[in-house]
């Protein structure tokens, strides 16, 4: 490959900086938030009316429990099928030809936002039927999720360590296995390819680190306030940006994945993101 900008734009040193800068922008982001520190219920719409039907406001008596519990797993087997075989098969499949969702991929993102979509639905059911008793008034579903917005961020920022590590993780693991690069890292690469070492170092740091994170996220051992002391202050111009700067990385992981053409066309993309973004 020649020294060009996709020779310097796909090198591992670039692709692991990225992917490890979206960890780092994350926790920040999340650490910086006044949100995190809210006390207030949380509510977000549809993922708060979808959450609440399923965990909290039920009634006393059994029987509309029983009604609860029956629609939300109803709710939840219906958006499986119709997620794996409705919109994953028949429309992106089939009518749309799409191929990021050839045979089996993107099968389970597709059937898990289905069943949000399906337990969303069958909350407006289960209230319509509430509203038809005359006094259940007080169990109606709404988007208010039952839970202080810091309970809400702690959940969001394990799940978005998740998300992350595990691809940066992915990552790392395939520019120590990829051949394009051979000068690069070739005592890691050597040690990385020896038997199972491979397969043992991926899950161990994986366990070990998600352990660690939730401990801390869920115990607060470590306080940003007082390790920052305003030496990182932030306002919502500054998180905003870094908000972008977030949305920007996630998708450079991406394009360093294609082929050169594919990432003139991310990137023009990029750019009209942007520009809708500051547009509003």
């Amino acid at each position: 490959m020649g020294k060009d900008f996709r020779y310097y734009f796909q090198h591992p040193w670039s692709r692991l900086i990225v992917a490890y800068l979206v960890i780092f922008f994350n926790f920040l982001i999340f650490a910086e938030d006044p949100v995190s520190h809210s006390q207030t219920e949380a509510n977000v719409i549809v993922v708060g009316n979808c959450f609440s039907f399923v965990t909290n406001k039920y009634p006393r008596e059994v029987g509309w429990r029983l009604l609860k519990v029956l629609l939300w797993l109803l709710a939840i087997l219906i958006g499986l099928i119709a997620g794996k075989f409705l919109f994953h098969q028949r429309l992106f499949g089939q009518l749309l030809r799409l191929k990021m969702f050839r045979e089996d991929h993107g099968s389970w993102m597709t059937m898990f936002f289905s069943t949000i979509l399906f337990l969303f639905i069958f909350s407006h059911i289960y209230n319509t039927i509430l509203l038809m008793d005359g006094n259940m008034g007080a169990y109606i579903i709404t988007d208010y999720m039952g839970i202080r917005n810091e309970s809400f961020m702690k959940l969001a920022a394990v799940g978005t360590w998740m998300g992350d590590f595990v691809t940066a993780w992915m990552v790392t693991d395939m520019m120590l296995q990829d051949k394009p690069y051979p000068d690069w890292g070739k005592s890691a690469r050597a040690f990385w390819k020896k038997g199972n070492v491979r397969i043992i170092l991926f899950w161990t740091v994986l366990f070990t680190l998600t352990s660690v994170v939730v401990l801390v996220i869920t115990t607060d051992w470590i306080s940003w306030d007082k390790l920052n002391r305003g030496f990182l202050p932030s306002d919502e111009v500054s998180r905003a940006f870094l908000a972008s700067f977030i949305l920007v990385f996630d998708l450079l992981i991406v394009m360093q994945h294609l082929s050169l053409r594919n990432i003139k066309c991310c990137m023009d993309v990029i750019s009209l993101n942007l520009t809708a973004h500051w547009g509003h």
